[in-house]
């Protein structure tokens, strides 16, 4: 079962920092250099100090990027900047954003300590697979530290919103923590201590799995600490390195959002955008019509309501929209390799019959990192199609929820770069001490 403890997190004092939304950050693995001057430069105490510092000439083992943020962590908790709650909390957390040419949204959760468990042995199901570089990085911030500073994203089924419910019973009217980003995202966190609004939760918790919909590195780096405290300090269910700061959000609830990944084709020898298209119309059929990457997009999202579609262009003002009108046939006929349960999703779709049997790019170069762009902007696509630097653009809706669940619970993973949930959750909200003296419950 889903095994959830309140904690004593920490947090920025107000009021030594000012502007919550001077200090908090994106999450590490979304932040490029420029950004990242951008958050030294707007506040001295911003949490990409720690989080995701600077690499400096003449930096060796011990006086390195890991060493200075656990002298910012530690520095920053003996002068107050970061103060911890004194009683063990969940947090409510809610973002409030706007996705454009749709609606408002607002997406709700709650902030508590996990228990880890390797994945196929208990309640916690990933569905994407994870590179080694990214978790060494996270281990030696780990061990610097002693705590996890952005929480991982977890989804878990509640169509009647009983988690919540409790949760909000104990709630104050106005949040102890507010902040906008820099994409307009207000986030919002309550601290709740109430014991009855937090048993009431964790109880309604129990028993459901949870599926990982951001943070697979850090899940992963969370149970390699765990076990290399275990070897320190011994096994104990109360201890805080047991458990992963985790974001936990009701899959059932309107706020949850997917995102498409789009996808380039760059570097492609002898590529033809009559030869490809003849090619696609001898299995599926295909509209060409004249409009821009924007009406492209418009057309796979109308063409999506009414079953899979992808759409392409090469330039030119020219889209082309290729449907699946017998999905089940096609799939078996050409994707009889994929499990069940994937061969039917758009990327596998694009993936496994598009790009590698009529482009001829195999899943391998694919990881390689080779031939293959992708972009969370379908505007930026445009404009590399544009200039040249990719051939072609592959327009694409997004994983639908029951997708996501039903791979998940598969054991099966999707396709890399399948999923991007909006908006990312905020790091230097909440961090999770996990010392060998820090306990949660």
């Amino acid at each position: 079962m889903a095994d959830v403890k309140p904690f004593r997190g920490i947090h920025y004092d107000l009021g030594r920092i000012g502007n919550l939304s001077d200090v908090v950050a994106p999450p590490y693995d979304v932040i490029s250099p420029e950004e990242r001057e951008a958050l030294y430069r707007r506040h001295s105490c911003n949490i990409v100090r720690i989080d995701f510092g600077k690499k400096e000439e003449g930096d060796t083992p011990g006086a390195d990027v890991y060493s200075r943020a656990a002298l910012f962590f530690r520095d920053w908790r003996s002068n107050g900047t970061l103060t911890q709650d004194p009683a063990p909390s969940l947090y409510y957390y809610e973002q409030e954003f706007v996705i454009a040419g749709k609606r408002a949204y607002v997406r709700k959760g709650f902030l508590g300590a996990l228990k880890l468990s390797p994945f196929g042995e208990g309640e916690v199901f990933p569905h994407e697979r994870t590179l080694s570089g990214p978790k060494q990085d996270r281990l030696s911030l780990m061990r610097a530290t002693d705590a996890h500073m952005s929480p991982i994203f977890g989804l878990y089924s509640d169509p009647s919103n009983a988690v919540l419910k409790g949760l909000c019973a104990g709630m104050r009217p106005k949040p102890d923590l507010s902040a906008t980003d820099d994409l307009g995202v207000k986030h919002r966190v309550w601290v709740v201590s109430d014991a009855g609004a937090i048993r009431a939760a964790v109880e309604n918790m129990a028993g459901k799995g949870v599926f990982i919909a951001d943070g697979h590195h850090r899940y992963e780096t969370a149970l390699a600490f765990r076990d290399e405290m275990r070897s320190k300090h011994g096994s104990d269910t109360a201890a805080a390195y047991e458990h992963v700061l985790t974001f936990l959000c009701n899959m059932d609830d309107e706020g949850i959002v997917i995102l498409p990944t789009h996808r380039g084709i760059h570097s492609l020898s002898g590529f033809s955008e009559e030869m490809f298209l003849s090619a696609v119309r001898r299995f599926l059929p295909v509209e060409s019509r004249e409009g821009s990457s924007e009406d492209a997009i418009l057309a796979v999202e109308e063409a999506g309501r009414r079953g899979k579609a992808i759409a392409w262009s090469a330039g030119g003002n020219r889209y082309h929209l290729i449907t699946f009108p017998d999905i089940d046939r096609f799939c078996e006929a050409n994707l009889s390799k994929f499990p069940l349960q994937l061969r039917s999703l758009d990327v596998a779709l694009l993936h496994g019959f598009l790009i590698e049997q009529l482009l001829g790019i195999s899943a391998e170069a694919v990881t390689g990192g080779k031939f293959v762009k992708y972009y969370k902007d379908p505007l930026k696509a445009a404009e590399d199609l544009s200039s040249g630097a990719i051939q072609l653009a592959f327009f694409l809706n997004a994983v639908t929820i029951p997708e996501f669940r039903d791979v998940s619970l598969s054991g099966h993973v999707l396709p890399q770069k399948s999923t991007f949930f909006y908006p990312k959750i905020g790091t230097g909200l909440l961090i999770f001490p996990v010392g060998p003296e820090d306990k949660v419950g």
